[in-house]
């Protein structure tokens, strides 16, 4: 935060930012009777998707402060194998089991939650809540397809601001185009 001096002494300027980009998990193999859904792998294409979309966020946005996944086999593993490419510490990644299948307003609710510390957050999730995530920040999508990436910005000092009315879309990345 800046404070102005001069003319306007008490007048407080802000250049605070949040920006968030969410990612859903890489290709997972598919849903069988011996294995639970929350322990299910990403896929080879769904590791090498995981890994060049962590390559494309650092080239677009930088590495993020914060990665925040939910804590179901395969999308720690996308958070994972993003933040090798990131640089980003992968003890450091932050998994929550509340995310897993989290619906919008869930994920919403865990954001808003977020120290005012971190400027930008990746979040990495699944559908159908990411997709409905995207929709309520205003860009409208069908389906955000696995390893792929949007990022909204928004002119907000504190996480709990954020909102639909506040967010701007920047980017959309999806995997097929790595």
């Amino acid at each position: 935060m800046f404070i102005a001096s001069g003319i306007y002494p008490n007048k407080i300027i802000k250049n605070q930012m949040k920006q968030l980009i969410i990612l859903r998990h890489g290709k997972a193999e598919q849903d069988t009777m011996a294995k639970d859904d929350y322990d299910r792998i990403l896929t080879e294409r769904g590791q090498k998707n995981a890994a060049g979309m962590g390559e494309f966020i650092l080239g677009r946005s930088g590495m993020p402060d914060l990665i925040l996944a939910s804590s179901a086999r395969r999308a720690h593993e996308t958070a994972i194998l993003a933040a090798q490419r990131i640089g980003y510490p992968e003890e450091a990644i932050q998994t929550d089991q509340n995310l897993y299948f989290a619906p919008s307003g869930w994920i919403m609710n865990n954001l808003y939650k977020l120290s005012d510390q971190v400027s930008s957050c990746l979040y990495v999730g699944h559908n159908p809540g990411v997709t409905d995530l995207i929709n309520d920040l205003g860009v409208r999508l069908n389906n955000l397809p696995t390893a792929s990436a949007v990022c909204f910005e928004f002119q907000v000092d504190s996480w709990v601001d954020i909102s639909l009315e506040r967010a701007n879309f920047m980017w959309l990345k999806l995997a097929k185009e790595l």
